[in-house]
């Protein structure tokens, strides 16, 4: 059994930097394997669809079939984390996503239905690599008042990866074709999984630590034995029965679904919304950019503010921000005759940029379970998103092929992240109130 595989000699704690951030580099890392699989299919499209010989429409089927597993899977990715732990959950996925890339690479060209299928392999295994594990984790390896911060060390991952993408894809492709391309990131993905399983750790009482940001002289936890780690684990389906009595699965559920209606209808359209003011895709690109760079930051100051100030406050400022911003430019481009280049970055970048909640987000979710459901009940939440996911670019389409103002999305982005704002006001509060 994987569990079976246990340190013989944790480490003390001593002067050194503390272990959690080597969790955190790997945490990092995931999220760079989850960005590049969302992206990929996307800068490799042409070519993919060339030499496959098929539409747009077929080829979008690779990518909609991944979102499907990558979207759906979380609560079973969850109910695994909690039944064999972080570790050996987040490295199998890291290896399923690896696998993914490689067959993609080796055999897509073969046929769309091969292409599909092995890019599903890729979506099963990034499905647990988000929502479903990562809270867990931070939970267990960072102090309560220190949380925030330690998933803002992880989230920039995409962010990062996003960047890096856009420069080396493309190069690689132009230089050995896509298929290489696939089989160079699937090989990075294996080296991930690599670091995974042999750095990671269930929590920091196996390194004979207290978790980072815990206060001075706390006592670091005895490593749990295997007895003890099999005689505490809760049955799949029991977790599964106490995260749907509670009421908070559902109120985070709702926010989640509306969140994400807004979220997938602005990052859908960024570009085309800058193109549709008479701009070319370079120009409109540009914006992606900078959101990117900003988002990054701001993850980090949101992060970090979210220990300081009640969590579900954070939220509901960043998303009615988010959704002020979102009417604006919608009110700009439906009210301008000659929109400006810039000041279309400056309404994108911003929106990009309130995006960065979503690590104050996951955080947020894993509080409100105990350690040993967490997994079950992020898991959950990041399912049941699987809504607001399709819903968002449905909308959004619709209402623009109904007027022909690609602008009129950003309606929508105004609309459901002010609604969304106040259903997460309405969180219970985490934060004790101090005397």
């Amino acid at each position: 059994m994987l569990q079976t595989i246990e340190d013989t000699a944790p480490s003390k704690k001593g002067n050194g930097l503390h272990y959690a951030f080597i969790i955190c580099l790997g945490g990092f890392l995931t999220q760079a394997i989850v960005l590049s699989c969302q992206r990929l299919p996307a800068v490799a499209l042409e070519p993919i669809r060339q030499t496959l010989g098929v539409s747009y429409a077929d080829v979008g089927l690779i990518t909609s079939v991944f979102m499907i597993f990558y979207a759906g899977l979380s609560i079973v990715w969850g109910m695994l984390g909690d039944k064999i732990g972080t570790r050996w959950a987040m490295t199998i996925a890291c290896g399923l996503a690896s696998i993914g890339a490689l067959l993609f690479g080796f055999f897509a060209q073969y046929g769309l239905p091969v292409a599909i299928g092995t890019w599903a392999i890729a979506g099963v295994g990034t499905a647990g690599l988000l929502m479903a594990i990562l809270p867990k984790i931070v939970s267990r390896w960072f102090a309560p008042h220190r949380r925030g911060f330690g998933m803002s060390l992880i989230t920039p991952g995409a962010n990062f990866s996003a960047i890096i993408l856009g420069i080396i894809a493309p190069l690689i492709i132009g230089a050995m074709g896509w298929q290489w391309t696939y089989v160079i990131f699937g090989i990075v993905f294996a080296v991930i999984t690599v670091f995974v399983a042999a750095f990671f750790r269930e929590g920091p009482e196996e390194k004979g630590l207290a978790p980072y940001g815990a206060p001075a002289g706390t006592q670091a936890a005895p490593a749990p034995k295997l007895e003890d780690q099999k005689s505490g684990k809760v049955g799949a389906g029991e977790a599964l029965k106490r995260v749907l009595k509670m009421p908070i699965s559902w109120h985070f559920g709702i926010f989640y679904i509306v969140y994400q209606v807004g979220y997938m209808a602005a990052t859908q359209y960024y570009v085309a919304s800058i193109q549709s003011a008479g701009f070319d895709l370079a120009s409109a690109s540009l914006a992606i950019t900078w959101g990117g760079i900003l988002t990054i930051i701001c993850e980090l100051i949101l992060g970090t503010l979210s220990d300081h100030v009640e969590r579900k406050n954070v939220i509901a400022a960043v998303v009615a921000l988010s959704g002020i911003f979102g009417l604006a430019y919608f009110f700009y481009l439906t009210n301008t005759p000659s929109p400006s280049l810039m000041v279309c970055w400056i309404f994108v970048a911003i929106i990009s940029a309130t995006t960065s909640v979503i690590t104050v987000i996951m955080t947020t979710a894993g509080e409100y379970y105990t350690d040993d459901i967490r997994a079950t009940g992020t898991g959950f939440i990041g399912t049941v998103n699987v809504v607001g996911r399709y819903l968002g670019p449905w909308l959004a389409g619709m209402l623009i092929d109904a007027t022909g103002v690609v602008g009129n999305s950003f309606g929508i982005v105004g609309v459901t992240m002010l609604v969304a704002a106040v259903i997460a006001f309405t969180f219970p509060r985490l934060r004790k109130k101090e005397a």
